[in-house]
């Protein structure tokens, strides 16, 4: 019977094997977490993916429910895609207020998705954390001006770049930033 699966469904099979692998690799990496007191990266919920997607490609499709028994599939489903989505909506109608981190506010880029990523040595060795950056923010200080990052969660980030001028401020950003004058903001904030 398993032989006459494998035979007639094999492309299922090696999707099947890949999501197992990928797994067992994810509980070990927990595994290691816990045992060594540092974090060991697995592929989370990938596992289940492809062992829904093997299974349903296959003749036998009821198999697919073994998938849904990976907890990060679960997580992703439930609160990182809703999280994600509930961000994002808030961080594109975000505008920045006349006065912003001590500075009155210039130019703000209009938002996107990913302008840039900057990469943090995080306390583990080896790892890092990603900044991702959704937003520019120029601000005016006395006669000099700063570009500031805005990370997904509306933080700025640390690094600040100083400029002498706007257009200085506007090279060290993103090429692809389009930036908008405070002046031309949408007058409904909400």
């Amino acid at each position: 019977m398993i032989r006459e699966f494998i035979k007639s469904n094999p492309v299922s099979v090696i999707i099947v094997i890949l999501g197992l692998l990928a797994w067992f690799v994810t509980i070990g990496a927990r595994i290691e977490s816990k045992k060594t007191g540092r974090f060991v990266s697995g592929i989370p919920g990938v596992g289940g993916i492809l062992i829904v997607v093997g299974f349903l490609t296959s003749s036998v499709k009821w198999l697919a429910l073994i998938g849904l028994l990976d907890i990060d599939l679960w997580y992703f489903i439930i609160v990182v895609i809703p999280g994600i989505i509930s961000v994002e909506r808030q961080v594109r109608k975000y505008v920045p207020p006349e006065d912003y981190e001590g500075g009155q506010v210039v130019l703000y880029s209009k938002y996107n998705k990913n302008y840039e990523e900057i990469w943090f040595p995080s306390g583990y060795g080896g790892n890092h954390i990603i900044h991702t950056i959704i937003r520019y923010v120029i601000i005016k200080k006395g006669e000099k001006y700063e570009l500031l990052k805005i990370q997904l969660n509306g933080e700025t980030v640390s690094e600040r770049i100083e400029c002498d001028t706007v257009e200085e401020c506007i090279s060290h950003a993103s090429k692809k930033a389009k930036f908008i004058p405070l002046e031309e903001r949408p007058k409904d904030r909400s």
